[in-house]
């Protein structure tokens, strides 16, 4: 039998639980970092004192710390992660504690969302996409979300949104490299010329084995501060595949062009 457990005190529960009851807040499907794992031995550390902050708040920023692939840890209320991504936590923050707000009118006509098939860490991502769209929500006694019903097409496109990104994210897997400021701008540019180059000619050998190598380090870059996470998922998967493509010994130039126009677009939006 699987096991939940609290992100914040660490206690674990069987499958059947949804919240703790020491913390009240929703559970997880994989057990939390400890605070004193959270970085490389002796890396300096944040804490962060969310001792005011309410109960939905905080798993909603576990949820975006989660998604966002930083590594974190809770001692209570405590939130505790690494100095260097000091930073981009304090945007994530930000954007939790303003959208803990909207409650769903209780006289309002509503509808559910059957969540069985979700994750506990794709819950929370919806969660926190919903909360910063402003749609008020809650869940019932039987784990099904419930909206309004003028709300309806709106959280549909919203699930959708969520779902693309967590599909992106299962297929990618974690990314395990940090690159930030003009480092990571050079590293964008490069692809994004390399890309250019093979949609004018897909057989242009040089700039292959040069695309090979920089967008497979930027397939496995995490989300940088000031990115969205769905649209950076989508510059890694575009990225991942552009790899793929290249690798292959039996590739064609329609591939190459495709894929290459595909990554070079997808770049364009952001460099």
């Amino acid at each position: 039998m699987s096991s939940m457990y609290c992100f914040q005190c660490a206690r674990e529960y069987v499958e059947e639980v949804t919240e703790c009851v020491e913390c009240g807040v929703a559970l997880v499907s994989e057990p939390p970092t400890p605070p004193e794992e959270v970085g490389e031995q002796d890396e300096p550390q944040v804490a962060y004192e969310l001792y005011e902050w309410s109960f939905e708040a905080r798993r909603m920023l576990e949820g975006l710390l989660t998604s966002e692939g930083i590594s974190h840890g809770w001692q209570g209320a405590v939130l505790i992660v690494r100095e260097a991504d000091e930073d981009r936590v304090d945007a994530l923050a930000e954007q939790a504690e303003t959208a803990d707000g909207p409650i769903l009118d209780p006289e309002v006509e509503k509808i559910g969302y059957g969540m069985d098939e979700w994750s506990a860490e794709a819950q929370s991502a919806l969660v926190a996409a919903l909360g910063l769209a402003g749609v008020a929500h809650e869940f019932d006694a039987e784990g099904e979300l419930i909206v309004a019903e003028e709300d309806e097409e709106r959280v549909d496109e919203i699930i959708d949104q969520v779902a693309e990104r967590v599909a992106m994210d299962d297929e990618l897997g974690e990314a395990s490299q940090v690159i930030e400021g003009l480092a990571l701008n050079d590293l964008l540019g490069d692809v994004r010329v390399l890309a250019n180059k093979l949609v004018k000619n897909g057989g242009d050998a040089k700039a292959t084995l040069a695309l090979v190598k920089k967008a497979d380090v930027l397939s496995d870059v995490r989300t940088p501060f000031g990115f969205d996470s769905r649209t950076w998922s989508k510059i890694r998967l575009r990225a991942s595949h552009m790899v793929g493509v290249l690798s292959d010994e039996d590739r064609d130039e329609d591939a190459v062009h495709e894929a290459a126009s595909t990554l070079a677009a997808e770049l364009s939006e952001v460099v």
